[in-house]
C-alpha cells in the first residue's frame, strides 16, 4: 500500500474512533425524543443498595450528560481531524469514549428506570461499570502511531573547555488538557450541580472532591519544560511550577535516545519502579539517562536527539 493509500486510510480509521466516541451523545439525543412524553420531572441519581436516596431535575440532569458526553466527543473529533501522530490521539480516545459512555449511561439507567414502581438499579449498574471500559473501542479502531522503531542519535557536539551549551524546549501534552477539562466538567456535574439542586450528601461531595483532584493532578502535566544544562536533566511543569523529574549532572553516566511505548512503562504521567523514574507524556521519541547507581531515568520529548547531543557534550566537557 503506497504513502497516500495508507494515510486515506489511517483518515478514514481516525473518523470511526471519533463516529463511536460520539455514540454517547446520540444516544442521549434519542432517549430525550423517545422518551419525553414519560419522563417525570425529577429522576433516581443515587441509590443505597436497591433503594433511591436521591433525585435531580430531569432537565438539568440529561443537560449535565449531554454536556459532558458532548465535550467528550467534541476531543475525538480534534483528534481525528488533526495532523499529528496517530499514536499521540489514541489515548485521547480512549479517554474521551469512557468519559462520554459513563455520562450516557448514568443518564440512560435513571431515565430507564423512572418509569418503574420500584426504581432497582439492580443489574443495571453493570452497564455503568462497562461504561468504563467503552474508550478501548475507539482505541483499537485508530491507527497505531507509524513512527519507526528507533530514532538516529544525531550529531554529537564538540565543546572545547571554554565552551558550555544549554538546551530547552516546552511541550503542552493533548492527552492530559483533555483529562483535565473532562475531570472539571464531570466535577461539576456530577459534584457541583447536585449539591446545589439537590443538597449536600457524602456521594456529590466525593465526586466534586475526587474529579477536582484528578482534574489539578492532570493540569500539572498539561505542558512541560524540559531544561538540560551545567546543572543536568530538569523537567518542570509549566502550568503549576513544580519541578517533576531532576537529575544532577555528575549523576549520569550515559545519555541515549529510544523510542518509548507508555504501555511498557506502566502507563502515562509520572513514573517509578525498581529500574528507574520516567515521566510519560506521550508515544514516540524520549531522553533515557543512566545514573551511577544503575538506574534509568526517561522523560519523553519530540526533540530528544537534540536534548541528547547537549547532554552528551556535556558529560564529555564534565570528564
Amino acid at each position: 500500500m503506497n504513502g497516500t493509500a495508507c494515510a486515506r486510510a489511517g483518515t478514514l480509521r481516525m473518523m470511526a474512533a471519533a463516529a463511536l466516541s460520539t455514540l454517547p451523545v446520540l444516544a442521549i439525543v434519542w432517549s430525550l425524543v423517545a422518551w419525553r412524553s414519560i419522563l417525570p420531572a425529577e429522576l433516581p441519581s443515587q441509590w443505597s443498595g436497591d433503594k433511591v436516596v436521591s433525585h435531580l431535575p430531569t432537565l438539568a440532569f440529561a443537560i449535565t450528560a449531554l454536556v459532558i458526553a458532548a465535550t467528550s466527543a467534541a476531543f475525538s473529533w480534534h483528534a481525528a481531524l488533526s495532523p499529528l501522530s496517530h499514536d499521540h490521539h489514541r489515548r485521547t480516545f480512549l479517554i474521551s469514549g469512557s468519559v462520554a459512555a459513563t455520562a450516557a449511561s448514568a443518564w440512560l439507567i435513571s431515565a430507564g428506570l423512572a418509569s418503574h414502581p420500584d426504581q432497582e438499579i439492580g443489574a443495571n449498574g453493570l452497564w455503568a461499570i462497562a461504561a468504563l471500559f467503552s474508550g478501548l473501542a475507539p482505541f483499537a479502531v485508530a491507527p497505531a502511531n507509524s513512527s519507526p522503531d528507533s530514532v538516529s542519535e544525531g550529531v554529537d557536539l564538540e565543546l572545547t573547555s571554554s565552551e558550555s551549551v544549554a538546551w530547552s524546549h516546552s511541550q503542552s501534552v493533548p492527552l492530559f488538557i483533555c483529562t483535565s477539562v473532562v475531570c472539571l466538567l464531570a466535577a461539576g456535574g456530577f459534584g457541583f450541580v447536585p449539591m446545589i439542586l439537590a443538597g449536600v450528601d457524602a456521594s456529590n461531595v466525593g465526586a466534586l472532591i475526587v474529579m477536582s483532584v484528578l482534574a489539578l493532578t492532570s493540569y500539572t502535566f498539561a505542558r512541560i519544560r524540559v531544561t538540560i544544562d551545567r546543572r543536568g536533566l530538569r523537567a518542570r511543569s509549566a502550568t503549576i511550577g513544580i519541578t517533576l523529574v531532576s537529575v544532577a549532572l555528575a549523576d549520569v553516566t550515559a545519555a541515549e535516545t529510544i523510542i518509548l511505548e507508555p504501555l511498557r512503562w506502566g502507563g502515562w504521567g509520572y513514573r517509578a519502579g525498581l529500574h528507574g523514574r520516567a515521566l510519560v507524556l506521550r508515544s514516540g521519541p524520549a531522553i533515557v539517562v543512566t545514573l551511577r547507581n544503575g538506574t534509568d531515568v526517561a522523560v519523553t520529548t519530540a526533540a530528544a536527539e537534540q536534548a541528547v547531543s547537549v547532554l552528551r557534550a556535556l558529560l564529555r566537557g564534565a570528564d
